[in-house]
């Protein structure tokens, strides 16, 4: 029987790392319906880093493919939203799809602020769209003091880190930036804490630190910061895996680094 709107099947496989099969990573797929479209939200884990990452955008690929290469090497777990639409996430009702952006779903007001700018905002696409969001949330399970990592790619120049300057598109939701004129500006990091903010900045790299109350717009960010999260967006242009790789390593061992003022264990 066809489901309404909403069904979860569970597949688990092993992915071995070599031979160390003590060591393997587990992938989970759920699928989501929404409206007569699905969405299928992969999670593999591995035990060691007490990590999520997270991949809301199904057409930044890099980043999907840092993530899991992440989880390889330290454990933790990645979130990776697939479907096959790009970067919205689609319900489609009577075969008209209607979009919206998974990271502005995190609240009410960013979620139908999301809609309307796509044209979408019913209120039976709204609550497709909100349960949606709670099976995601649910799937999360985020809590206090997670370490939570959101991986992004973006097109050249289109989405830069002088975006987070004042007076530009970002610059309201943002109370720091630090931008390194020798780095690509594609490639930066955004971030809630003020002691990784600075330990980034130090170490070269372009950073921006979130507002303590910017714009409701739905963000994953402002809602991990209202939960006290640790929470940090890694971002570089598309097919920089290299280059994402690199700051995913250098994030983790200012993570891992003792007496730095930084909360995680």
């Amino acid at each position: 029987m066809k489901p309404n709107y909403y069904t979860c099947i569970l597949s688990l496989v092993c992915l071995a790392t070599g031979t160390n099969y003590a060591q393997s990573v587990t992938k989970t797929t759920h699928t989501i319906y929404l409206g007569e479209e699905k969405v299928w939200v992969d999670i593999y884990e591995r035990s060691g880093a007490d990590i999520t990452l997270l991949n809301l955008h199904d057409n930044e690929n890099t980043s999907a493919e840092a993530g899991r290469g992440f989880v390889e090497s330290h454990g933790g777990r990645l979130i990776e939203l697939r479907h096959g639409r790009g970067r919205e996430v689609v319900v489609r009702l009577d075969g008209v799809l209607h979009r919206f952006d998974p990271n502005r779903m995190f609240s009410d007001v960013g979620l139908r602020a999301s809609l309307e700018y796509f044209h979408n905002n019913t209120d039976e696409v709204f609550a497709i769209a909100a349960a949606f969001r709670d099976s995601v949330l649910d799937l999360f399970a985020v809590q206090e003091e997670m370490v939570v990592i959101s991986l992004h790619n973006n097109t050249p120049d289109k989405m830069t880190i002088n975006d987070f300057r004042p007076g530009e598109w970002y610059g309201e939701d943002t109370r720091g930036v630090s931008i390194n004129p020798q780095q690509d500006p594609d490639n930066f990091f955004v971030v809630t804490q003020y002691e990784l903010f600075n330990t980034l900045s130090s170490s070269g790299y372009n950073v921006a630190l979130r507002a303590k109350y910017p714009p409701d717009r739905g963000m994953l960010i402002d809602y991990c910061e209202r939960l006290g999260v640790l929470y940090v967006t890694v971002e570089t242009e598309h097919g920089k895996l290299a280059e994402q790789d690199e700051m995913l390593e250098a994030l983790w061992k200012i993570l891992t680094e003792k007496g730095n003022g930084i909360t995680y264990d």
